[in-house]
């Protein structure tokens, strides 16, 4: 008989065989959209029932609650699961001049209002003439716990951004959600046995608790943050405070809307480092990362600035952020309230426009009805950012400034616990390491002048988190997850405008623009269950410059590209890239450098890059 050690490649290919609702793609599948690159959910092989949530909602740039669209969900009738896979669709359309805002589609809990939902999606297709509908796509599996009962949903605009008010027709939705029975061939993936919606609030306050069940045995927190302000792009205050023109000026990177009382300045300044910090119980439990995502505009009066006619990385769908809190669910078990919150722990005052949602995912053990245990260690508590500023030089040469900054960023922490249940004792443990580099240069012609000034930016973001999740019973393993994410952003920018104080015209004015930017979304992974390993990558990059005059309203030198790469250890291949030259695409490829040419997806992978617990694999 063989010995030959099989290999980790081989094995989780057995346990696909063996889970059966892994089957791949069959027939490569046509673009999602025509002018991006986002990857479409994979589908099953067989017969889907598929329930619409609503038909052409309008979703208005308008914040009173009264404007919420509200549907009603009801489950399947012909499919009362359980669901090998479940997929949310979205279309949104709208005219060629309809400024489109970001939208979530959420569903409510067990207190049935719009305060207490659970978000399956934030998007929102940025402004485009060309494409006027796009597709929107998210595996909600994971979700399921919420779909086995009727519940009013909402579909609700999440972006501040005021951009446009030109009285333009609304942006229209229509979403349905797509449920594949479990079969023999097909199984039901294990997922959480329960979904909550958490509160968050900008200032940290703690308004609502939650009273959980008393066998929580693992339990994750899915977190949306978006910070549209270009917080990446901030200046050292004492620099702000010795030129006040790198804050006060109309042209920097920003898109702030000028209200009563503003100035027009679009600068900022202060910490270049953002994070969504996860408290339970006022008690510091986890970190979340905020991706650097891009306005359609880098500046209000250089519109659609680089991301026409193809969208940036995120900025169509963006992406959750898993907090694994495995390590408190003895705490959470307690039946006492629990006030689980995420804040923007160091968002400037002047930070006003950002989102955070977030959603507890909890498994259960059916075993007991009782689960103790406690927190054994939490480094992340009392600890602090690490800032380092390498170097902050200005200079003035004439009537020209200079400046010149490199900063350091880090948060390194470890949280560890563990829970006694029917099985026995599961320890768990959370590592987490996140670093920040950020390097400005910044010129100023003309600082002396506000009516008549260059003001140019080149900024070099790289933003690296490390994550190690381990849950082990005595010796053995039940799981070991590590993941690693990089998020690198640079921006070439310049402008020449003012403010103009002696018109008419009066007030703040471009003249001419330019933008170069490189984005990407980097992420990959690699984990192991006793059933089987499993690993997997997206590489997604944007690639985009425009240079603009407004005295003639001519644009030239637009051009760019655009990819999305996705594969895995189980013979998953996606690959798409665009390529455009100003309005028009002059290229569009899928699945070159896959094998034999064709985008070939496994039923259960997150090409996209969305959380993942790997239910299937068990």
């Amino acid at each position: 008989m063989s010995t030959k050690k099989r290999s980790p490649w081989a094995l989780v290919c057995a346990t696909i065989v063996a889970a059966g609702a892994l089957a791949a793609d069959s027939t490569p599948a046509p673009p999602m959209n025509i002018l991006s690159v986002e990857p479409r959910v994979p589908r099953l092989g067989i017969t889907p029932c598929v329930v619409e949530l609503f038909r052409d909602l309008s979703i208005t740039n308008n914040f009173d609650p009264e404007s919420y669209q509200q549907f009603e969900y009801t489950p399947p009738a012909g499919c009362p699961g359980p669901w090998a896979k479940v997929i949310l669709s979205v279309d949104a359309s709208g005219p060629g001049t309809t400024f489109v805002p970001n939208f979530q589609i959420s569903l409510a809990d067990a207190r049935r209002d719009r305060f207490w939902t659970t978000e399956l999606l934030v998007a929102g297709p940025q402004f485009n003439s060309g494409a006027q509908p796009w597709r929107i796509e998210r595996d909600v599996t994971e979700y399921a716990a919420l779909l086995h009962d009727a519940r009013p949903g909402f579909a609700i605009q999440t972006d501040y951004y005021f951009r446009d008010a030109c009285g333009c027709e609304s942006a229209r939705v229509t979403g349905r959600l797509i449920f594949y029975p479990a079969t023999v061939a097909q199984t039901a993936p294990k997922v959480p046995d329960a979904v909550y919606a958490v509160n968050s609030t900008p200032g940290g306050e703690y308004f609502y608790g939650l009273t959980l069940p008393r066998n929580i045995e693992r339990a994750y927190l899915d977190v949306y943050a978006q910070v549209p302000e270009f917080w990446f792009s901030c200046v050292p205050a004492d620099a702000a405070a010795s030129w006040p023109l790198l804050v006060e000026t109309p042209l920097a990177l920003g898109d702030h809307v000028q209200q009563a009382g503003d100035g027009p300045g679009q600068g900022c300044s202060g910490s270049s480092y953002r994070e969504v910090v996860v408290r339970i119980d006022r008690q510091p439990a986890g970190v979340a990362l905020v991706y650097p995502w891009l306005n359609s505009d880098l500046n209000l009066r250089f519109e659609r600035s680089v991301d026409v006619p193809v969208p940036t990385p995120q900025s169509i769908n963006l992406m959750p952020y898993r907090v694994d809190l495995t390590p408190f669910a003895a705490l959470l078990s307690d039946g006492a309230e629990h006030f689980i919150v995420v804040e923007h722990a160091n968002a400037q005052t002047q930070f006003r426009h950002f989102f955070t949602s977030a959603q507890l995912l909890v498994y259960q053990d059916h075993g007991s009805q009782q689960v103790t245990g406690q927190l054994t260690r939490n480094t992340l508590a009392g600890s602090a950012v690490d800032a380092t500023q390498v170097r902050s030089d200005w200079s003035v040469a004439g009537d020209v400034l200079h400046g010149d900054v490199e900063r350091h960023y880090r948060r390194q922490f470890e949280i560890a616990g563990y829970v006694d249940t029917s099985k026995g004792r599961i320890k768990s443990s959370v590592k987490q390491e996140q670093t920040v580099t950020n390097t400005q240069v910044v010129r100023v012609d003309e600082v002396s002048n506000p009516e008549h000034h260059t003001y140019a930016q080149n900024l070099d973001l790289v933003s690296t988190t490390t994550r190690t999740s381990l849950r082990q019973q005595g010796t053995k393993v039940l799981g070991l997850d590590k993941e690693r994410f990089h998020y690198p952003l640079k921006i070439d920018y310049e402008a020449t405008g003012g403010i103009l104080v002696s018109g008419p015209p009066f007030g703040p004015y471009i003249e001419r623009a330019s933008a170069a930017v490189l984005q990407g979304h980097h992420q990959q992974g690699s984990y192991y269950r006793p059933a089987g390993t499993y690993a997997n990558r997206v590489y997604a990059n944007f690639a985009g410059s425009r240079a603009f005059d407004a005295t003639t309203g001519q644009s030239s030198e637009w051009h760019g590209a655009r990819s999305h790469y996705f594969f895995d250890s189980a013979g998953s291949c996606s690959r798409e890239r665009v390529t455009w030259l100003r309005t028009v695409l002059t290229s569009h490829t899928q699945g070159v450098g896959c094998p034999d040419g064709y985008n070939r997806v496994r039923g259960f992978a997150h090409p996209d890059g969305s959380p993942d617990s790997l239910g299937w694999l068990r």
